[in-house]
């Protein structure tokens, strides 16, 4: 099956130019595009992430800025030809220099990013470079991420083709000349593997950069905690000021992995939401998972945003249990970009709206096989149909599946799409697409 993203032009043409002074909005859209490739697998998954991150800073230049991939994307898959559990690329701002490091946060297509690295928090490894007390140390999963990460290669043709990052980098800043902003961002598990990767580099930073000419800074959204209390006062002694990490207090991926802030999320969104059960269950859960460790989040002041219990996700007569999971899923994903002034950068999921038009049928069928009778298989297919509906109203990650033709042509393309357009709900504003396989 072969799809289009389409980039949302409701964001590009409702916002003024983004303040440079401010750049928290321009970097979460940055911050965004490594996720384009995440439900792609097959031997062009790096081509084509390269295509729809390329699309995704040329659609938004007129809002962010002339961006332009100097290294990467590199995709980090744990089989070759699999889905990719990591992505990561470098830009550089054409007019100013700066560069920015954008890693994306948990493919929800892999197992290993979500077992591997981001539920891995139950021991801890030593941190081991800089100065760092032997105290120091990071999540197991935290750390597999990291060693991803750093040991990405984009392949042949690509902008900093068959090096690392660290090589790259390395190269790049040889010779003497004018300092250089760096900025490391992600949203999601890049929330936390973006201030890890930041200070590996700013603890390795006489190795690549023997001239000092770098200056890093941190944007992280959403994230977990990357590793334990003296990470974190580790880490913000080094980066000060540099450090910003934004996140919703709404948002249940920004309790973990502190014990006392996952004990919290029981209550979340009471009383509009009462307790569930099983959620308080899958709360403890998650607080044995850390078998004690004491983690706490970077930065001691981070922009809390003003998160507000989304109502039009709350259903009076559903079981507790899927309104919370909607909420969560909106809380940690499109909250961010309304919260901060944004329509969210893709339009509406077309996966959401092809498996709500399908799963009720198809569910039913499944059950009635298995020998789930006839009356019950209605009523778990229609909750798994509700849970499709929130998805094509809560974009995660882009839609690998089409609204109507499956055909693909293997270009980007720019049109302008008038009341004639097949796509009815789209905007009838300009929009770009990228279109890519599955």
């Amino acid at each position: 099956m072969k799809s289009p993203v389409a980039f949302n032009p409701q964001l590009r043409e409702t916002v003024a130019r983004l303040d440079s002074r401010d750049p928290a909005r321009r970097n979460l859209i940055l911050a965004f595009l490594p996720y384009l490739g995440a439900p792609l697998s097959g031997p062009d998954v790096s081509e084509k992430t390269r295509e729809l991150v390329a699309a995704g800073l040329e659609f938004f230049r007129p809002l962010i800025g002339p961006w332009k991939l100097v290294w990467g994307p590199a995709v980090f898959q744990v089989v070759r030809g699999a889905i990719p559990a990591n992505t990561m690329f470098l830009a550089e701002h054409e007019e100013t220099g700066e560069l920015f490091v954008s890693i994306a946060g948990t493919n929800p297509f892999s197992a290993y990013a979500w077992f591997v690295e981001d539920f891995n928090v139950s021991e801890t490894r030593a941190w081991g470079h800089g100065d760092a007390p032997e105290s120091v140390a990071v999540s197991k999963g935290t750390l597999k991420g990291l060693l991803a990460l750093q040991g990405m290669v984009p392949p042949t043709g690509f902008p900093g083709a068959n090096v690392t990052l660290e090589d790259f980098l390395e190269e790049r800043f040889a010779e003497e000349g004018d300092p250089v902003e760096m900025t490391v961002s992600g949203h999601s598990l890049g929330g936390a593997l973006a201030p890890t990767l930041a200070l590996w580099l700013l603890d390795t930073q006489k190795q690549w950069d023997r001239h000092g000419r770098a200056t890093i800074s941190v944007y992280a959204y959403a994230g977990p905690t990357p590793g334990n209390d003296a990470f974190a006062s580790y880490f913000d002694a080094r980066f000060g000021d540099r450090v910003h990490r934004i996140a919703n207090p709404l948002d249940v991926v920004t309790h973990a992995w502190n014990v006392g802030d996952l004990a919290d999320v029981k209550a979340l969104y009471t009383p509009e939401i009462p307790r569930d059960a099983i959620w308080d269950k899958a709360a403890d859960v998650a607080i044995a998972a850390t078998n004690g460790i004491r983690y706490r989040q970077i930065d001691p002041s981070p922009v809390l945003l003003n998160g507000e219990l989304k109502q039009d996700l709350v259903w009076r007569w559903a079981p507790r249990l899927l309104n919370l999971a909607a909420q969560v899923l909106y809380q940690h994903t499109l909250a961010y970009f309304e919260l901060m002034g944004l329509e969210y950068p893709e339009e509406r999921s077309a996966l959401g709206r092809h498996l709500a038009q399908r799963t009720d049928a198809f569910a039913q069928e499944l059950l009635s096989r298995v020998g789930v009778g006839a009356l019950r298989a209605r009523a778990l297919a229609s909750g798994l149909g509700l849970i499709a509906q929130v998805y094509s109203r809560t974009p995660f990650v882009p839609s690998p599946l089409p609204e109507g033709s499956a055909h693909w042509n293997a270009r980007v393309t720019c049109s302008s799409r008038g009341s004639d357009s097949p796509a009815g709900t789209r905007s009838e504003a300009a929009a770009s697409t990228a279109r890519q396989p599955e």
